[in-house]
């Protein structure tokens, strides 16, 4: 007898380590249906559009630099210099203070292909701006020595020791308020921009100023080109009225016949209109001074992504609300950005397009550098490459009911749920002396496997919860019907079906529980290990009959 059981427990393994293969099998169908449904997803961002990317709106300014002609090193009279050519750059100018707001409409069933879709989202994003140049204009060099005919500033910086002097020449006529779209497909119409209260039409770039990046520009008007060119000139005008009026009325008080706020007539306001359309997910690149970002939509499962999580969020069954503000990320992309787009001759390329991670259905930007960062090409400057990455933050909307990783981890507890069956067969031809062929161990496990091969179909039609219960519904049954026939009971046939059942109710509800689903796992291993030893603590192995 001793033989006999040594033989049954050899085939039980036998029958575990062929379950294993199967199990492998089954798991290369999840990842080659996977692998399906993202190549869909791909297809469709191909046709519609892709995950969007915005970089917070800035201003700018192109300019030509003449660089100082250097003397030769002889002494001779006819000394000649040696030049360096011209370049072109581009300055920016950021925002004081930036308030984004973003209103989204999330969807699953907006773009099919058979059983898959993909997320989508509509959404109304708001940009209000405020620049201050005094503060924003630092960087460019103010020593203005004269003015052209086309509104261009001439700057030149003497040295005694050069035979030729330095020349920068800013293009402020050319200056242009940039919005950085990753994917302009999912611009439905352009953006409504108001400069000072002021209406203007935003344009595709005939000639893109910023190279390897799409976005839509709006040009600065006339007065805000006065402005830019020489801020304060409106707040001495005002000083010097303000200081005629008091040499006629000495009697009035002072603070009658202050100037304003000299930051109040320096302040120039922005606000911006975007409709925006796109798929999975929404990530901001913040720039300027002070950048905050709210957030609304009606999704109920956010992934909130990027570097930096949100400073506030609330999550409802109708949908979540979100802020975010981090200073530090926000000079970090002031001054990559700035840096980038003022190389010589526009040796760089700014990549702005977020892609498709290979190992989730959803969109991440932060698997991957071309989401977040620009690639600079200063060889003209320091003779190699150089990268420089930005830095984002946003929300991915990924799918509550994601099949393929809640079947592979329902695969994870597949060796115990056989392993509670077999042994449960055993102990019942140990205990009660029932007679079970290896065929019949055999065909009860083919009933376990089946439930995985019948999970992962029916969760690609039905919510997972629903496929989980047919499933185990229909093997449990199953299963339940041969035991009587098995046992040759109708009590043992119930004992045995309930205990299975009860696996199944077991798993799904460690499942349901992503936090705790490890812990629970091996308080439920113990459970087994502690009853099994509780049933067989009296069994003299030795003399088994």
């Amino acid at each position: 007898m001793q033989k006999t059981l040594l033989t049954k427990l050899s085939i039980i393994v036998g029958l575990c380590v062929i379950f294993l293969i199967g199990l492998s099998m089954v798991s290369n169908i999840i990842y080659e249906r996977q692998y399906y449904a993202e190549s869909v997803i791909k297809e469709i961002t191909q046709q519609h559009v892709n995950p969007q990317q915005i970089i917070t709106p800035f201003i700018a300014i192109p300019t030509t630099v003449t660089p100082a002609c250097q003397p030769d090193a002889s002494d001779t009279p006819n000394t000649k210099s040696k030049c360096e050519s011209p370049y072109s750059k581009i300055e920016t100018v950021f925002a004081t203070q930036t308030q984004a707001a973003q209103s989204l409409k999330v969807s699953t069933d907006t773009y099919k292909r058979g059983i898959y879709s993909a997320t989508s989202y509509d959404g109304q994003l708001t940009f209000a701006q405020s620049y201050t140049f005094v503060d924003t204009l630092k960087n460019i060099d103010s020593t203005v020595t004269a003015m052209s005919n086309d509104a261009d500033s001439i700057t030149i910086s003497p040295n005694a020791d050069k035979a030729q002097l330095a020349k920068t020449i800013t293009h402020w006529n050319q200056a242009k308020l940039i919005i950085p779209v990753s994917d302009l497909r999912g611009v439905a119409t352009l953006p409504t921009v108001k400069i000072n209260q002021k209406s203007i039409e935003a344009s595709y770039p005939q000639i893109p100023m910023i190279e390897n990046l799409t976005y839509v520009e709006v040009d600065i008007p006339e007065d805000v080109l006065a402005q830019l060119i020489d801020p304060t000139s409106q707040q001495n005008k005002e000083t010097l009225v303000a200081t005629s009026a008091m040499d006629k009325n000495p009697d009035k008080s002072e603070v009658d016949h202050q100037p304003s706020n000299p930051k109040d007539n320096q302040a120039l306001k922005i606000t911006i209109d975007l409709l925006l359309s796109g798929i999975s997910n929404l990530t901001t690149v913040p720039t300027g001074q002070n950048f905050t970002l709210s957030m609304h939509s009606d999704w109920q499962t956010p992934n909130f992504i990027g570097k930096a999580l949100p400073n506030t969020k609330n999550i409802t069954d109708e949908g979540f609300d979100a802020s975010w503000q981090n200073q530090y990320l926000t000079v970090a992309n002031n001054q990559s950005l700035s840096q980038c787009i003022s190389t010589p001759n526009h040796h760089y390329t700014i990549i702005n397009k977020p892609t498709l991670n290979s190992d989730s259905q959803s969109y991440n930007p932060d698997s991957f550098d071309s989401s977040r960062g620009m690639m600079a090409d200063s060889a003209a400057v320091a003779g190699s490459n150089q990268s420089v990455l930005l830095n984002s933050f946003g929300v991915s909307f990924a799918s509550p009911n994601d099949v393929y990783l809640q079947t592979e981890r329902a695969m994870k507890y597949a060796l115990l749920l056989m392993l509670v069956s077999f042994g449960t067969f055993f102990l019942f031809e140990v205990l009660k002396s029932s007679r079970i062929h290896p065929i019949q161990y055999l065909l009860v496990g083919c009933a376990l496997f089946v439930f995985y091969v019948l999970l992962l179909p029916l969760a690609e039609q039905i919510a997972f919860w629903q496929a989980y219960i047919v499933a185990a519904s229909a093997c449990v049954g199953l299963i339940g019907w041969y035991s009587y026939y098995v046992f040759g009971g109708f009590k043992r046939a119930v004992i045995f079906t309930a205990t299975l059942a009860g696996l199944y109710a077991a798993f799904f509800g460690i499942l349901s529980t992503e936090d705790l689903n490890l812990l629970l796992g091996a308080i439920f291993c113990f459970v087994i290990l502690a009853c099994v030893m509780v049933m067989t603590r009296k069994l003299d192995w030795y003399k088994v009959t």
